[in-house]
């Protein structure tokens, strides 16, 4: 029979890890203790494995069985090599060893969509954050851990609003949510960690006022909050948050058409990051820069590309890390190859990298953007019927979402096809003239 080896040094068959597997219960006097509850809550699962394994007896082999999660994995984590799991490793640690979701800043399995990580804003850091301030220094009123959780789920539920509502219905109580962690944090006046924290809350939170900006075509106010985003990740103690931001606000800068800045703000981004630093970072800051030198039609964006998916290609596990909410693999990394491609006039290999991107998971936003890209491709290969049929379904996004992001670009698109005959062109056209006839204030 085939032996299961722990980390820590235990050795076992696997039978009796499955036996384990069949009888595990953590006691809720352990997952209730305070150490346990705050290392829950910061995303300490170091701590908390240590404690379940030293306590309960279970190997690091029978947790891997009973949370359907690697033995390798489990054994990062346990050590501390791992210090930032994804939300998916999350839900299975706390499904499989039955500790309450929203003990972890999740929320609970029956209240729970099928999301991406995008929904996530630091749910667990504000409990800890805010429950901490208030002990310590009494600034903030009773009843705070209700207030707390009521907070962080607002966030949550501000990011989960974006995919499907109006920029512009939402930018406001979003503003204003900035705005009461800004005066939180300044009425505080806590230093060191709980300080962090609340400057982590408000560093998200500004980059999501920034990204709402700049689907409403506001680039000025965008830059500002991108700034403010900036600056708030700087004094949060994260390692990769700041790097995180400044890539952000590179990409902003690429998207915008002001690519030489981009790239500057991605050197920088770039230069923050540690040298243990997930893979993803790297990958993304590559993906980012071959955009930009592909706006000068520099073909080095080929190779950087290559790079990004060679990196991609060693990599063991491209499971999300905090503070990156999305899963970076093949189908999203073909998402900047076909950009690349598009840009350099590379229309057949752009079509066969936006093929390939089809199955990478995306809010309807990404998707119309993606696909006016695409539209452009398959009007350049010379089939505008198909092209004017992708861009009105963006169109249609963009205008049911409020998006005027996404109204300009296809509006730049049927520009660049100048005078054309065409019944399909002509249909685009009406589409387009709705929104300066039926605009409602």
């Amino acid at each position: 029979m085939q032996s299961g080896i722990g980390c820590n040094g235990e050795t076992g068959t696997l039978g009796e890890a499955m036996k384990d597997h069949t009888m595990i219960k953590i006691p809720l006097e352990i997952i209730g203790r305070p150490e346990i509850r705050r290392a829950l809550a910061m995303g300490d699962w170091a701590t908390v494995l240590r404690v379940i394994t030293n306590e309960v007896g279970l190997s690091q082999t029978a947790i891997s069985l009973e949370t359907s999660i690697s033995q390798p994995h489990i054994s990062r984590l346990a050590s501390g090599r791992v210090t930032e799991p994804g939300i998916r490793t999350v839900r299975l640690l706390c499904d499989g060893l039955g500790i309450p979701r929203s003990l972890a800043g999740l929320l609970d399995s029956e209240q729970e969509e099928v999301t991406n990580r995008r929904q996530l804003l630091g749910g667990a850091l504000a409990v800890t954050g805010f429950a901490s301030i208030h002990k310590t220094a009494g600034v903030l009123p009773d009843g705070v851990a209700e207030d707390v959780q009521f907070l962080a789920a607002l966030s949550g539920t501000y990011r989960r609003l974006e995919h499907r509502m109006s920029s512009r219905l939402l930018i406001s109580p979003v503003i204003a949510h900035v705005a009461l962690l800004r005066h939180l944090r300044k009425r505080s006046d806590i230093p060191g960690l709980n300080g962090r924290r609340l400057a982590t809350m408000t560093s998200e939170s500004a980059g999501l006022v920034a990204w709402l900006y700049f689907d409403l075509d506001d680039r000025a106010n965008a830059r500002r909050y991108y700034r403010l985003a900036v600056q708030e990740s700087l004094v949060t103690g994260h390692p990769l948050l700041p790097a995180y931001m400044q890539a952000s606000f590179g990409h902003f800068a690429v998207t915008s058409g002001d690519p030489s800045q981009g790239v500057r703000l991605v050197t920088e981004a770039r230069r923050n990051l540690p040298r243990s630093a997930p893979i993803i970072a790297r990958v993304w800051l590559d993906a980012i820069e071959a955009v930009a030198l592909a706006e000068y039609r520099d073909t080095r964006a080929l190779a950087m590309v290559a790079s990004a998916e060679d990196k991609l290609a060693h990599s063991r596990d491209d499971e999300p890390v905090w503070p990156w909410l999305f899963r970076f693999d093949e189908p999203k990394l073909a998402t900047y190859r076909a950009t690349v491609e598009t840009k350099l006039s590379r229309l057949k290999a752009a079509q066969r990298s936006f093929e390939i991107a089809e199955t990478a998971p995306r809010s309807p936003k990404q998707r119309a953007i993606t696909d006016i890209e695409r539209a452009s491709v398959i009007a350049g290969l010379g089939d505008v019927e198909h092209a004017c049929s992708v861009a009105i379904s963006a169109l249609r996004v963009g205008v049911d979402l409020g998006s005027e992001r996404i109204v300009r670009a296809v509006a730049d698109l049927r520009a660049n096809w100048g005078s054309c005959a065409n019944g399909a062109v002509a249909e685009l056209d009406d589409r387009l003239h709705v929104v300066y006839k039926d605009e409602q204030i």
